[in-house]
C-alpha cells in the first residue's frame, strides 16, 4: 500500500509537468520532502521502505512522461478523405446516427505508420439506410468510405466538461463525421473475445428490455451488464443528484455479490469449495468484459481475483495489501486511470472503507450486528467521497447517507439477486424469466417513483463551487484527526476537541458562506442559436432566457433521439451548479420565442425560481403554454415587465425595465422583448432581447436609452435590428452577439458588425468566442472569453 502511494505521487506531478514544468518540479519537490519525513517519526520507517518509496515514485513520474510522448496523432487536423478502418467498439444507435470508435488503418488510400483511433459518428438521410446499418454494424466491422476529420471541440463554456482532455486519456485525438452512410461498404465483422463480449452484453440488454417494465429495464441493464447507456437520462439524473450512483456502476458492491452468490449457488450443486472458487476466478473476468470493463470494475475484478487466490491458497487476506496491488497494476497498464472519476471515487472509498469501517462498527454497539455495520460503511462512504462528490459533481444531497442506508441493501439483498435470476432464466426463454421479473418490478417500480419524488422535492439538496486545494487538504486532514481519535492514537484533551469541532465548521461555513464582494458578473453563455445571460450580483442571481433546442422539422420516429440537446439541460444548469448556485431569485422571459425559452421548462422542473418576470402576452406555442402551466403549479410569482419599472437591490446596483411599452399596441413577439438596463457600480450594461429596429427607434423617440458600457446585441445581430442610430446613440464599448454556430439564418448580419465595429468597441459572437463573461467591480470593468484566439480579444 506505501508504495502505491509513492507511485501515485509520481503520478500527479508528471501529470503536472507535462502541461507546465514548473508547477510540476515544484511539487516535485514538495512530494519527495513528504516522501522521506517517515525517516524522522518518532518510530522511524525502515530506509529501505523509504528508498523503494522514491524508487516508485520515479518509475511512477517516468511511466506517465514516457506515456505522454507516445500519446501523438499521425492525421491531419482537418481532412474529408477515404479511410479504412475496424469498429472496436459498441455501436450505440441514438436517432438519426449512431456513435462507434474506428481504428483507422487507412487514409486516402495509404497505410497509417500505426493504426488510431477515431470517435466516429455516422448520419442516416433515409430509414433503409439505417436499419441496413443496425443489421451490419457492430465491433470488429471493417468499414470503408469517406469521412470528415477534425479536432475535438474544445469547451464553450466555462466549467464545461473538456472532451479534448477526455479523448487524449482515451488515446483519441480525432473525431469523424459520416454524413452519407450510402458511401460506406462493409466487410464482415472479424471474430474476436472483446467482439463476443460486446455483443453478449447488448443480447442480455435486449433480453432485459423484453423482460422487465420498460421504467426498470435500463436501470437493471446498467446495474447487471454496464449497459448505462440503456438507463433513462432522467432516472440517472435522479439516481446523480441523490448519490447512488455507485449502485448502477459495476464495482466492489457488485463483485463481492456475484463471488458470494456463484460459490454459494456452486456448492449448493455439491461443487466442493476449491472448485467452487476456482469457477467463480475464472467467471469474474469474463463478467468484467462483458460489462465494459469499467475502472471501478477492472478495481473490483483485481481484488476479488486476490481474495479468491487468498482463499485458494489458504493465506490471510490484507485489505491494505490488496488496495496496493490492484492498484500498481492498474496504473501499469495505464497510468491514465488516475484522471478517470470512478477510479478516484473507487479507491478513495475502499481505502476509506478499510479506515473507518473496523472503529467505527466497535463503536456503535446498539442494535444488531449487520445494521452497526451497514451504518458503518454508509457512514465511512459518505464522509470519503464527499469531498470529490461536491468537486466534480457540484450537486450534494443531505439525504443521501439516509438513501444509502435503506436502498442499497434493498437493491443488494431482494432486486439484484431476483434480477440476475430472472436474467438468467430470461436467457433460455423468456416465458421462464417472467415471473421473477414481475416481482422485480413489484418492488423497483414503487421505489424508483420514491425516489424520483424526493428528487423533485429537492429538499437538503445544495450546489456547490468546486474547492480548492487548500480547502481539500483542510478536509483531509480533518479526516487524519479523525481516524486518530477512533483508533485512539489521540487523546482528546480541550485543545483537540475545539479543533475537532472547529475544523468541520470552518470547513463546511466556507462552502455554504463566503464573504460578499462588491462585485457583479455577467456571463453570457454559449447556447448555439439562443439566448441564455446569468447575472451574479453580491445577493442574487439573475437569469436572463436559457436558450431553446434546435428545431428538427419533418423528423421521423425513427430519427428522435433518446435525449434531445436541451440547453438548459446541457449548458446553463452545469454552469449554475458549478457555480454554487442551487436556486434563482430572478428568471426573466424575455419573450416567447423557442431560441430563448425552449429549455425553461426542465429549469423549472429541476431548480427552484424565486419570481419570474414577463412581457405578458398570451402564449403562442406549445413550448410557451408548458412554461405558463409550470409557473402557475410552481407557484412562482409572475410580475409583467413595464416600462418604467425600477427595483434597487442594494447601493450601486440598479435594474431599469425599457420594454415593453406601458401600453402594448402589437402582440409582436420580438417588439414586446423585455429590455432591461443593469447599473451596477457606475458601468451601464443594455439587455435588449431579441428587440428590432421599429422598438429601437420608439426608445430613441422617447430617449429612453443612453450610451452604455456593455450592450446584449438584440435578435443576434440580425439585419433588422441594431440600427445606425441605435448604435451612434448606445455607443457599446463591448457589444457581445450571442448566436449559434452555422446557422440557418445567417446570424449575425455583416452590416450590423461593421456599424458596431466603427464605434471602436469591441465585438464578441458566441459562435466564434464562446462565452463571455463581464466582471464588474467598483471603477473596473474586464471581460474574457472562454476562446483565447485573436479574434476574441
Amino acid at each position: 500500500m506505501i508504495y502505491s502511494l509513492y507511485m501515485l505521487g509520481g503520478l500527479v506531478c508528471a501529470s503536472r509537468f507535462v502541461h507546465s514544468a514548473r508547477m510540476g518540479l515544484g511539487l516535485c519537490i514538495v512530494v519527495v520532502i513528504v516522501g522521506m519525513m517517515p525517516r524522522f517519526w518518532k518510530n522511524r520507517v525502515p530506509p529501505s521502505i523509504v528508498i523503494v518509496g522514491l524508487l516508485c515514485f520515479c518509475t511512477g513520474f517516468t511511466h506517465y512522461v514516457w506515456t505522454e510522448k507516445r500519446n501523438v496523432s499521425v492525421l491531419p487536423e482537418e481532412a474529408n478523405a477515404a479511410f479504412s478502418g475496424i469498429i472496436e467498439s459498441a455501436v450505440k444507435f441514438d436517432g438519426n446516427r449512431c456513435k462507434f470508435i474506428v481504428r483507422m488503418d487507412r487514409l486516402d488510400n495509404k497505410d497509417l505508420p500505426h493504426a488510431e483511433r477515431v470517435q466516429t459518428t455516422l448520419y442516416f438521410r433515409d430509414k433503409a439506410s439505417w436499419m441496413k446499418a443496425q443489421q451490419t454494424l457492430g465491433f470488429g466491422t471493417r468499414i470503408t468510405g469517406e469521412i470528415e476529420l477534425a479536432l475535438p471541440i474544445a469547451p464553450t463554456n466555462p466549467e464545461a466538461f473538456n472532451y479534448p482532455e477526455y479523448l487524449h486519456w482515451q488515446r483519441i485525438h480525432r473525431i469523424g463525421k459520416i454524413k452519407e452512410a450510402q458511401t460506406l461498404s462493409y466487410d464482415e465483422r472479424s471474430l474476436s473475445f472483446t467482439g463476443a463480449m460486446v455483443a453478449s452484453q447488448q443480447w442480455l440488454a435486449e433480453r432485459t428490455t423484453r423482460l422487465f417494465a420498460p421504467e426498470s429495464a435500463g436501470l437493471l441493464a446498467g446495474m447487471l451488464l454496464g449497459a448505462v447507456d440503456e438507463i433513462d437520462t432522467d432516472l440517472y439524473a435522479t439516481f446523480s443528484s441523490l448519490g447512488l450512483t455507485h449502485v448502477i456502476a459495476i464495482s466492489g458492491q457488485h463483485i463481492t455479490l456475484l463471488i458470494a452468490g456463484l460459490v454459494y449457488t456452486l456448492r449448493l450443486c455439491g461443487v466442493t469449495r476449491r472448485r467452487a472458487y476456482l469457477a467463480t476466478a475464472l467467471f469474474l473476468p469474463l463478467y468484467v468484459a462483458m460489462s465494459g470493463s469499467s475502472a471501478s470494475a477492472v478495481r473490483a475484478l483485481v481484488m476479488g481475483e486476490f481474495v479468491l487466490l487468498a482463499l485458494l491458497t489458504g493465506r490471510i487476506r490484507d485489505g491494505w495489501n490488496l488496495i496496493g496491488a490492484a492498484f500498481l497494476i492498474m496504473i501499469g497498464y495505464d497510468p491514465y486511470y488516475i484522471h478517470n472519476i470512478g477510479f478516484q471515487l473507487s479507491y478513495l472509498v475502499t481505502f476509506g472503507l478499510l479506515v473507518f469501517v473496523p472503529p467505527l462498527t466497535a463503536r456503535f454497539t446498539v442494535g444488531p450486528a449487520a445494521l452497526c455495520r451497514l451504518a458503518a460503511v454508509t457512514i465511512a462512504a459518505t464522509v470519503v467521497s464527499f469531498p470529490l462528490t461536491i468537486y466534480y459533481f457540484h450537486i450534494y444531497s443531505f439525504l443521501s447517507p439516509i438513501i444509502n442506508f435503506l436502498f442499497v441493501p434493498f437493491i443488494s439483498v431482494i432486486v439484484a439477486p431476483l434480477a440476475a435470476l430472472a436474467l438468467l432464466l430470461g436467457s433460455v426463454h423468456p416465458a421462464l424469466g417472467f415471473l421473477p421479473a414481475k416481482i422485480v418490478d413489484l418492488f423497483l417500480l414503487p421505489a424508483l417513483q420514491l425516489l424520483q419524488m424526493i428528487e423533485k422535492g429537492q429538499l437538503l439538496r445544495s450546489a456547490f463551487r468546486s474547492p480548492s486545494m487548500w480547502w481539500m487538504i483542510g478536509y483531509f486532514c480533518w479526516l487524519i484527526f479523525l481516524a486518530g481519535w477512533l483508533y485512539d492514537k489521540i487523546t482528546l484533551n480541550w485543545k483537540a476537541k475545539l479543533g475537532f469541532i472547529l475544523c468541520p465548521l470552518i470547513l463546511f461555513g466556507s462552502l455554504f458562506f463566503s464573504w460578499s464582494k462588491k462585485e457583479v458578473t455577467v456571463t453570457f453563455l454559449d447556447v448555439g442559436q439562443g439566448d441564455a445571460i446569468v447575472i451574479e450580483t453580491p445577493r442574487k442571481t439573475v437569469l436572463i432566457d436559457g436558450g431553446g433546442p434546435p428545431p428538427r422539422w419533418g423528423e421521423q420516429p425513427w430519427e428522435r433521439r433518446r435525449d434531445p440537446y436541451n440547453p438548459v439541460k446541457s449548458v446553463v444548469m452545469p454552469f449554475l451548479h458549478a457555480r454554487g448556485i442551487s436556486s434563482l431569485d430572478l428568471l426573466v422571459l424575455t419573450h416567447g420565442d423557442s431560441d430563448h425559452i425552449g429549455g425553461i421548462s426542465y429549469l423549472l422542473e429541476n431548480m427552484p425560481v424565486r419570481q419570474a418576470l414577463v412581457n405578458g402576452l398570451p402564449a403562442k406555442i406549445e413550448i410557451e403554454k408548458k412554461v405558463n402551466q409550470l409557473l402557475h403549479e410552481k407557484r412562482i410569482p409572475v410580475v409583467e415587465a413595464r416600462q418604467g419599472q425600477i427595483w434597487r437591490e442594494e447601493p450601486g446596483i440598479v435594474w431599469r425595465v425599457l420594454n415593453p411599452a406601458q401600453r402594448i399596441v402589437t402582440e409582436e413577439d420580438n417588439a414586446n422583448s423585455v429590455v432591461l438596463l443593469l447599473e451596477a457600480y457606475g458601468f451601464h450594461l443594455l439587455f435588449a432581447g431579441d428587440l428590432e429596429r421599429e422598438g429601437e427607434e420608439r426608445l430613441l423617440r422617447e430617449n429612453l436609452v443612453e450610451p452604455v458600457d456593455v450592450l446584449k446585441v438584440g435578435h443576434h445581430g440580425s439585419k433588422g435590428s441594431t440600427s445606425q442610430a441605435w448604435v451612434d446613440r448606445v455607443t457599446p464599448k463591448l457589444s457581445v452577439i450571442s448566436v449559434g454556430k452555422e446557422n440557418l439564418y445567417g446570424h449575425p448580419h455583416r452590416e450590423v458588425i461593421e456599424r458596431l465595429a466603427k464605434r471602436g468597441g469591441v465585438v464578441l459572437r458566441t459562435d466564434v468566442c464562446g462565452a463571455a463573461v463581464v466582471h464588474i467591480k467598483r471603477n473596473m470593468i474586464t471581460y474574457e472569453t472562454v476562446s483565447v484566439s485573436a479574434a476574441c480579444r
